[in-house]
């Protein structure tokens, strides 16, 4: 899990699962990984304010990792307009 975290370190679109949280913490931004903790700044918005967190954490307290690779619109046209540049990238 270190190694994984470390190669994930500046990357967007992270969500880490941690046990003591229950829950997901979503698009956080890794800062540090050592062997022991990992170090993250993530986002939390209420009705009234949108706060700005960073937390440190025991490696082991990380129980899954998910990285957003791609999102698609719905849209078909949009769609079809992906499409279209990404064909162009490949030829």
């Amino acid at each position: 899990m270190e190694q994984k975290l470390q190669d994930l370190v500046g990357q967007p679109n992270v969500w880490l699962y941690l046990k003591s949280s229950g829950g997901w913490f979503k698009e956080v931004h890794i800062l540090d990984v050592n062997s022991e903790v990992v170090t993250f700044r993530y986002e939390h918005e209420s009705n009234d304010e949108k706060r700005l967190w960073e937390k440190t954490t025991r490696l082991e307290n990380v129980a899954e990792v998910e990285i957003k690779l791609l999102a698609m619109p719905k849209d078909s046209k949009q769609i079809a307009q992906l499409k279209d540049q990404l064909s162009h990238l490949l030829e």
